[in-house]
């Protein structure tokens, strides 16, 4: 038992640290110290929620879960059927889960390589992004390895040549930073349970912060002003109709409102002394989770 214990108590570090996050002021002010948070809890939290139906269905072996699994084929008689049961959830926890991700990650390659074939045939190279020619005002980045910056016709016409930079400053950044890696895994697990209030809720808190982030680097290129107008401008024209898999300028309404009061009303907002604290406290759960996968514990 002591294997779930340690899972147990590394998922509930993770638990508590994540309600944290939801609930502080904080990491509007600060995105990407929030994000790594995030990241890291959410790691830990999956890691150790599985590592925790292994360790009490594995417990008789005393040994570490990797090596009690490679013994499970010629030892499972060895189980009762509580502990068996343990086993094949987490089994079936982790497939359901990796399967989700792989099916998560091959739609969204393929929406957008369909699309990086739309903008081949209807998009046309400017000031270094694809323009469409298309009323709606739309700006929009298609990530990945050759990623695309967009935007339409109706987005030039509507913005200013210092707003128009500051917008392409803000898609590169997701760009450059892969910030659709960041969100990757937490829109999987939504899709997992798309009916959980609190799912929805962690990756909308998240997806703002990735735009916070590449606000952050189009305002200290171009100035916040520009950046606010751009989006206060997207905003009045009701901006919509973004394709999968693309980060797109101006999302939420909520999200939109947000980011312009705080590009144009930033808030100083300390950075959290415990911050530094709650790394190092997720740092060790999250090892102590991995290790007790890899190590035998006699």
């Amino acid at each position: 038992m002591i294997l779930a214990g340690h899972q147990i108590a590394a998922a509930a570090v993770a638990a508590v640290v994540m309600v944290w996050l939801l609930r502080s002021r904080w990491t509007h002010a600060h995105p990407r110290p929030a994000l790594v948070l995030w990241q890291m809890s959410g790691l830990t939290l999956v890691l150790a929620s599985v590592g925790a139906l292994f360790g009490f269905g594995l417990a008789p072996f005393r040994r570490g879960v990797f090596p009690s699994l490679l013994d499970l084929p010629s030892r499972w008689h060895e189980l009762d059927l509580w502990h068996l049961a343990a086993v094949a959830a987490g089994l079936l926890l982790v497939a359901w889960l990796v399967v989700n991700q792989i099916l998560c990650f091959r739609d969204t390659a393929r929406a957008r390589a369909r699309h990086r074939l739309l903008l081949q045939l209807v998009a046309q190279p400017n000031s270094g992004a694809l323009v469409v020619d298309h009323p709606v005002a739309v700006a929009y980045c298609v990530p990945g390895r050759h990623p695309r910056i967009v935007v339409s016709a109706g987005a030039r016409r509507l913005l200013s040549k210092v707003e128009l930079d500051a917008v392409l400053a803000h898609e590169r950044a997701h760009a450059r930073e892969r910030h659709d890696l960041v969100l990757a895994p937490f829109q999987a697990l939504r899709r997992l349970v798309p009916s959980s209030r609190l799912l929805t809720r962690v990756c909308s808190t998240i997806e703002l912060l990735v735009e916070m982030c590449a606000d952050d680097r189009a305002a200290r290129q171009h100035g916040r002003e520009p950046l606010a107008s751009a989006l206060e401008r997207f905003h009045a024209n009701g901006a919509t109709g973004t394709p999968t898999g693309a980060l797109a300028i101006a999302g939420a309404d909520a999200h939109v409102v947000a980011r312009i009061r705080r590009l144009r009303q930033p808030e100083p907002t300390a950075f959290p002394l415990v911050w530094p604290l709650v790394v190092g406290l997720l740092g060790v759960a999250l090892v102590t989770s991995a290790s007790i996968f890899a190590l035998p514990l006699q």
